[in-house]
């Protein structure tokens, strides 16, 4: 997994406490914080943002194609 706050890339199955010991969803929390800066990445939000970035380039390209 990379992290989307600092791009450090880490294996999210290797990461001992996988949620946050504070927010009290311990037993449910999709959250995987990244072990160089803490930031909490939600997994399933990774098909999402490739979905994005897709379509981004494709916009992209049909700007390009039509000028």
């Amino acid at each position: 997994m990379k992290c989307r706050m600092c791009g450090f890339e880490f294996d999210e199955n290797e990461v001992a406490n996988r949620g946050c010991s504070s927010c009290g969803k311990h037993d449910n929390c999709n959250q995987i914080h990244c072990p160089n800066c803490g930031f909490g990445n939600h997994p399933e939000l990774d098909e999402e943002f490739e979905f994005i970035k897709k379509i981004k380039e494709r916009f992209k390209n049909r700007k390009k194609s039509s000028s």
